[in-house]
């Protein structure tokens, strides 16, 4: 997606909208942010470029018609104008965005990279998939603010992102994770490594890597965690 917003109040617009820091961008600067619902819960993540005063582009693998949906219900008095660039070809071809190539999907999953409609759900918060670095809790107030101070005050962050590895053919996704028989994760991504086996990123509770042999995926036995990635603490915090 590309869109792209004029006006001499989209920048503030954005600050007030999502998740990272963006009132001290320069011309020509970039940074990525989220926007998320009140419950803190993923919608959309986007790379906001400051083009000059009152000239904002935003880039992404998500529906660019959608997000700028959301950001137009958020705009009261102020001077904004939205322009989805890719609205025509989006119309002529498919309302899905384009899949990834295998090999960039493996890249993509090897380096536990989030994508919309994967990780990027509102079955999930910026922490349990690994995008506290794009979360300013010190900023200011916007929508979602609340829930993730307080995800992070009460260290009620119970899951986090793990690489997974397994034989054979990629399971369909997404596809609960489970142990002994109960859920304890969501496997949200997976393709095939090229040689046999396949790779996949999921959403897993932490104690659940400690029992590696004992998971299973929809009814399969043979995977293993092969990574799990970190979770981080936000900005803004001493």
């Amino acid at each position: 997606m590309f869109l792209r917003m004029l006006g001499r109040d989209a920048l503030a617009v954005l600050n007030r909208l999502s998740t990272n820091a963006l009132l001290d961008l320069e011309p020509g600067q970039a940074r990525r942010t989220l926007f998320c619902d009140f419950r803190g819960r993923l919608l959309f993540r986007a790379t906001v470029v400051r083009e000059g005063d009152g000239e904002v582009w935003l880039g992404g693998d998500g529906p660019g018609g959608e997000l700028a949906a959301y950001i137009e219900r958020h705009v009261f008095r102020e001077d904004v104008r939205i322009e989805d660039v890719n609205a025509a070809a989006w119309a002529l071809d498919t309302p899905e965005p384009p899949r990834a190539d295998l090999e960039g999907e493996r890249r993509r999953i090897g380096s536990g990279t989030p994508r919309h409609g994967h990780e990027i759900r509102d079955e999930f918060n910026p922490f349990e998939v690994g995008l506290h670095h794009e979360v300013h809790l010190a900023k200011g107030c916007y929508t979602g603010q609340e829930a993730l101070m307080r995800l992070v005050t009460y260290n009620s962050v119970r899951r986090g992102l793990t690489r997974f590895e397994g034989a054979g053919g990629p399971p369909v996704v997404p596809a609960d994770v489970t142990l002994a028989g109960e859920p304890v994760g969501r496997l949200t991504s997976s393709v095939a490594d090229g040689s046999g086996g396949w790779l996949g990123l999921a959403v897993l509770r932490p104690d659940a890597c400690a029992e590696p042999g004992s998971l299973e995926i929809a009814g399969r036995r043979d995977v293993r965690v092969a990574e799990p990635f970190p979770v981080g603490r936000p900005l803004g915090l001493p």
